[in-house]
């Protein structure tokens, strides 16, 4: 048995992160792993907040205003006041990131198919459960 965890999560992130640029044709539309996170966090929060996408991402937070200002500029978001603190703005999709989602929905999809060709339902369950711990152990060691 291999001990060289590392070198595998590398491999397996590189893989999947480079499927997906090409399923959607991340160069040519100026799209990285961290804007497509941010999008999918977005649509998946109804009152979002740039605080939001930190807390989510653990990001530190001008790194998420640059990001977030970047997506407003490529027209894929937009900000609008927040009714409940005046201090924030909610994000939401433009039509134009909500178009790009459906793209990279069906790409999320077509590549999650791809990587569980040949694995069991238990095969792919153990593996999400002992990737979860494994991320977990990293996260609780501060």
């Amino acid at each position: 048995m291999s001990k060289n965890v590392p070198e595998t999560i590398f491999s397996l992130t590189r893989s999947y992160r480079g499927a997906i640029k090409k399923a959607i044709n991340a160069n040519e539309l100026g799209l990285n792993g961290m804007i497509v996170r941010c999008l999918h966090i977005i649509q998946d929060s109804p009152q979002c907040t740039a605080n939001t996408i930190v807390t989510r991402m653990g990001r530190d937070k001008a790194q998420i205003a640059r990001l977030v200002k970047e997506m407003i500029a490529s027209g894929l978001i937009s900000k609008h006041p927040n009714p409940e603190d005046k201090r924030s703005q909610l994000l939401a999709l433009s039509l134009q990131g909500k178009s790009l989602m459906e793209q990279i929905k069906v790409a999320e999809t077509e590549i999650d198919l791809q990587m569980r060709a040949g694995l069991t339902d238990e095969e792919v369950e153990t593996f999400q459960r002992v990737a979860s711990v494994m991320a977990n152990n990293l996260r609780n060691t501060d």
